[in-house]
């Protein structure tokens, strides 16, 4: 009875062209109503007379067209846990923030909650990513850029000026309030008008499992006093002689790697 049933299916699919296991109406030549268990390897690109390709260790099943899936080879980066970049994204400020009085020069502590006594947040400058691994192995890298300018306030002459100032990268995980986890400070000297470029590059490492916000935001350190006071705007123009709101602009990459 087996050996007629056999002969039974073989017929039907020379007649038809096409075999439907579980199905009277198969679409393909091949049609499984339901699920495929295989219990050793799938290859590909065979002739009547070759047997096709099975493919090699590490390779993944790639569907490229209606007739010419296939066998890949993708190159995995090296590194903790073979990570590879899962969110890449780039928000821009052009809005930036305005200080005109001398701040605190003190030392700044990581992982401290993040205070508007201290800090200003840079309106447009915030990101937010997923992390779905549970290995804590992800990572952020994230790459900050603005541009810091000083003016003279109206009734002072000075004919050189200065100010210090400090930036730093908060995260929010999971809605909880943000803490500090990168800073760097710096200075812009010089004529009234003088501007310069600030970057802070940051990696976030160990990531757990997670909803993430990173924010930027910036402190005024010494802005001077009396008639030596500068006006210090960062991610914006206090000056626009030679720099207006397109050129001050803030930028903020993220890059979220997982592993594989």
């Amino acid at each position: 009875m087996k050996n007629i049933y056999i002969i039974g299916v073989f017929f039907a699919a020379i007649c038809n062209a096409q075999v439907g296991i579980n199905t009277n109406t198969p679409a393909k030549t091949l049609d499984v109503n339901g699920a495929l268990n295989i219990r050793k390897e799938i290859r590909t690109g065979g002739t009547p007379s070759t047997p096709g390709a099975e493919g090699t260790t590490g390779q993944i099943f790639s569907v490229e067209g209606p007739t010419s899936d296939t066998w890949k080879t993708f190159q995995i980066a090296n590194g903790t846990g073979s990570l590879s970049l899962y969110y890449l994204n780039t928000v821009k400020d052009n809005v930036g923030i305005q200080f005109t009085e001398s701040g605190s020069t003190g030392i700044y502590t990581m992982d401290f909650p993040y205070s508007s006594a201290n800090w200003t947040y840079i309106p447009g400058i915030t990101d937010s990513f997923v992390v779905t691994r549970t290995d804590n192995k992800s990572k952020a890298i994230l790459s900050f850029q603005t541009t810091v300018q000083i003016a003279r306030p109206a009734g002072l002459s000075w004919a050189s000026g200065s100010a210090s100032y400090a930036c730093g990268i908060f995260v929010e995980k999971d809605g909880a309030q943000g803490v500090l986890k990168a800073v760097r400070n710096d200075v812009v000297r010089g004529i009234p008008g003088s501007y310069r470029v600030y970057n802070l590059n940051v990696t976030l490492d160990a990531l757990a499992a997670g909803s993430y916000v990173v924010k930027a935001a910036c402190t005024n350190r010494n802005l001077g006093s009396g008639s030596s006071l500068s006006t210090l705007g960062i991610g914006r123009p206090v000056d626009t002689s030679n720099l207006n709101n397109a050129m001050s602009q803030s930028t903020l990459t993220t890059s979220m790697l997982q592993t594989y």
